[in-house]
């Protein structure tokens, strides 16, 4: 059974997600977790340990090593009263082929599934395209990204359904909107497999056609709040679509509102509107809960080519010395080689430039710092590929040092020519002589005194002062190292022919 299991959730081999839950769920509440991301294979074990209820529980990455997927999934995070079954019926009406699973915390996660590894880019066009129409504009999309940069970038990962199996809280639900057992799951996602570049996203013919698709949502299921930001908002559309723009304003107020705006309130909106040109409000609520840019700009008075500032989202820092970063920019991968990319908002537009091929516009200051401020609070920490670090490094030339200098040969007297000395299980050496005579050969770039105090902190070493002849210098002392075994096999020669 959990081969099945394996085939449905392919992605990333090379990393994959844990997450630990250290709190018992109340209603309305997230759960409390521990998340990261793991550099190693994913195995079979590790399908199988979800699939019985041992955490960590598997968290796969939907985009794979050539950038394609089999699945993704629109991430509804919601905590308190999440209707699934009007969800359902939603979907049901627009006959799309999705597959509803409850969340961890009661929320839902949409999963499309394809027939055949498909373009992460197309996978996610579509589910952005579904997201607005299901009115869910602000949800996550996974996959995150259109590519992975490099064999380091892991991209980010979802935590499966099913965990605990048919004990689990996070299952899906059938076309009846009940709880689905893991064999019927396996039926559910063979009956829903598509085609996904060929799904339709069918709406509804109106005189907002042309329009923002955000607005003709709206109107089709009437405004009950933040109506004053959503009359401003059709304002914009009206004034380029129509002359009488103003009659135009006060029949939506009057068609597709639930309770009537003070007359006053409509007026200023007309008047505001008279005196300037303004733009989509396309970030408030609730346009941006329907939003569909792309779309938007193909429309006739859509948004067109007015510059926006793409969404920034699920930033991941590479926890080296100095760090460096991954952000998904609309959908795309940037690496950002340090923090000063985060601070400074001119190399954030030059990495931009350079690394996606887009200049996004300018942020006021104080609105940048709010930005990068919560991409930091919610940033995921990531470990560096084993090696990477300069803990790794000098543990590896201090390591290379000492089994290359170190023979049973050195005498005491020789430490002082730069040669290792071993007695009684450690390693003597002097620092100057592993720093100038070794590591800057290797174009170590760390200073003298940091580079002793990371031997101390780091390597295990210490330090003491030793008579050697009419001298005592300080030596540099570590617990010695197996020299490696020298494989090298003679090769055996043929014997001439005596004729």
């Amino acid at each position: 059974m959990v081969e099945k299991f394996i085939n449905i959730f392919e992605g990333l081999k090379r990393a994959h997600g844990c997450t630990y839950i250290n709190s018992v769920p109340k209603d309305g509440t997230k759960l409390k977790t521990k998340s990261f991301v793991k550099r190693e294979s994913v195995t079979d074990d590790h399908f199988q340990k979800h699939l019985e209820g041992i955490e960590p529980t598997l968290g796969i990455i939907p985009i794979n090593e050539e950038d394609l997927c089999k699945w993704g999934c629109i991430d509804v995070d919601s905590y308190a009263g999440f209707d699934h079954q009007k969800l359902l019926k939603k979907i049901q009406t627009l006959k799309l082929p999705l597959v509803i699973c409850r969340s961890k915390s009661g929320g839902a996660h949409i999963f499309l599934f394809s027939k055949e590894p498909t373009e992460a880019k197309i996978m996610r066009d579509k589910l952005l395209e579904i997201r607005a129409i299901l009115g869910f504009g602000n949800a996550e999309i996974f996959p995150k990204q259109i590519e992975l940069k490099s064999e380091e970038d892991t991209g980010n990962f979802l935590n499966l359904p099913y965990f605990q199996g048919d004990k689990t809280t996070r299952y899906a639900f059938t076309e009846e909107g009940t709880a689905a057992t893991l064999e019927q799951f396996y039926g559910i996602v063979d009956l829903k497999k598509c085609n996904v570049s060929n799904i339709k996203v069918k709406r509804s013919e109106s005189e907002f056609s042309d329009g923002p698709p955000c607005i003709e949502m709206l109107a089709s299921s009437k405004i009950a709040a933040n109506r004053n930001i959503a009359l401003f908002h059709y304002a914009v559309f009206a004034k380029k679509k129509w002359k009488n723009w103003k009659e135009k304003v006060s029949e939506f107020h009057k068609d597709y509102m639930i309770g009537e705006l003070e007359q006053n309130e409509i007026d200023t909106i007309k008047n505001q509107h008279e005196k300037k040109e303004w733009g989509f409000l396309c970030k408030e609520e609730p346009m941006c809960s329907y939003c569909d840019k792309d779309l938007c700009r193909k429309r006739k008075y859509g948004i067109g080519d007015t510059p926006t500032f793409p969404g920034l989202s699920d930033l991941q820092e590479i926890q080296l010395e100095e760090p460096y970063y991954y952000l998904n920019v609309d959908g795309k991968r940037l690496k950002l080689p340090s923090a000063k990319y985060l601070k400074q908002q001119s190399l954030f537009e030059e990495a931009c430039i350079g690394g996606i091929g887009i200049y996004p516009p300018s942020m006021k200051l104080n609105d940048w710092k709010i930005l990068v401020n919560q991409l930091l609070k919610m940033r995921e920490v990531i470990t560096p590929p084993i090696g990477t670090t300069k803990k790794d490094q000098l543990t590896n030339h201090l390591e290379e040092f000492c089994t290359n200098r170190a023979s049973s040969s050195v005498e005491k007297d020789d430490i002082k020519k730069g040669s290792v000395y071993t007695h009684e299980g450690k390693h003597y050496f002097l620092f100057d002589s592993f720093y100038y005579g070794f590591l800057q050969r290797r174009r170590w770039d760390v200073k003298f005194q940091e580079t002793s105090q990371m031997l101390k902190e780091e390597c295990e070493c210490t330090t003491d002062r030793i008579t050697i002849g009419k001298h005592r210098p300080t030596v540099t002392i570590v617990k010695s190292f197996e020299k490696p075994q020298d494989d090298y096999k003679q090769k055996e020669l043929r014997p001439k022919d005596a004729f």
